[in-house]
């Protein structure tokens, strides 16, 4: 792990909106993100599970090609 990384600001998930999954990292970790578009723009979802009970976080939304880079930047663990 990197000492210095690009913070990301997580909000609660909304449940309302229709959502295409893009991309995403293998779900057998406690913690596994999805690279989501919904309205022509992209966010990265964050699961986190602990005793059978998930919680889900999501970034901001952005344009497509900003959150391809901040995707880019989370797996290679730049951002978090």
């Amino acid at each position: 792990m990197r000492s210095h990384h690009e913070p990301l600001t997580w909000h609660p998930v909304r449940g309302d909106e229709q959502v295409r999954i893009v991309r995403w990292t293998c779900d057998c970790d406690p913690v596994f993100y999805e690279l989501c578009q919904a309205g022509g723009r992209r966010f990265i979802r964050r699961t986190t599970r602990a005793q059978n009970n998930p919680s889900i976080h999501e970034s901001n939304r952005y344009p497509v090609a900003e959150a391809d880079a901040l995707w880019a930047a989370l797996l290679h663990g730049l951002a978090r």
